[in-house]
């Protein structure tokens, strides 16, 4: 008897928090994208043969016009998302810190999304968000305050401590 393989096929995205000061931007999904009418951080998926670095630059400048400052990454999740027809896809996460050199305001696409605001973490309760964005923005928030906190320091802050906050440390 032949067993039906599973579709394990899983999505790449990569997001990034791009921080002006102490707030991180946020995009509001239009109703015609995938995961409609939430908020969410800037990224997108990774495309064949194309480097994660290079896909959260590419995805921030088609997200947001913005000139940004890549940084390393601090967090990855693995989650469910909700295709533009509606079906859970797994997609895994991978973010990147970034800093937002520019002042301009974000040049939006409307038909991906309809909105941006500069949020501080108290704030991030009142906007409606794809479900695993709080973890990522929580992990932004705290590893942004680690790296802070040591850049006095001559100890630098380790990549389990910067990278992958949030996730169990293999053993």
């Amino acid at each position: 008897m032949k067993h039906p393989r599973p579709n394990l096929k899983a999505r790449v995205v990569a997001k990034a928090a791009v921080f002006r000061n102490d707030r991180i931007l946020l995009l509001h999904r239009a109703t015609t994208a995938s995961d409609p009418g939430t908020w969410d951080l800037p990224g997108g998926h990774v495309e064949e043969g194309e480097t994660l670095t290079r896909a959260a630059r590419r995805e921030i400048r088609e997200e947001t016009g913005l000139s940004i400052r890549l940084g390393k990454m601090y967090y990855a999740d693995v989650f469910g998302s909700f295709s533009k027809r509606g079906k859970i896809r797994p997609t895994v996460g991978v973010y990147f810190h970034c800093v937002s050199a520019s002042p301009r305001v974000p040049h939006l696409d409307p038909a991906e999304h309809a909105d941006f605001a500069w949020v501080g973490l108290s704030d991030l309760r009142s906007y409606p968000t794809v479900p695993h964005l709080h973890r990522a923005v929580q992990a932004a928030f705290a590893t942004k305050q680690l790296v802070r906190a040591q850049r006095g320091s001559s100890e630098r802050p380790t990549p389990v401590e910067v990278g992958w906050i949030g996730l169990p440390v293999p053993t």
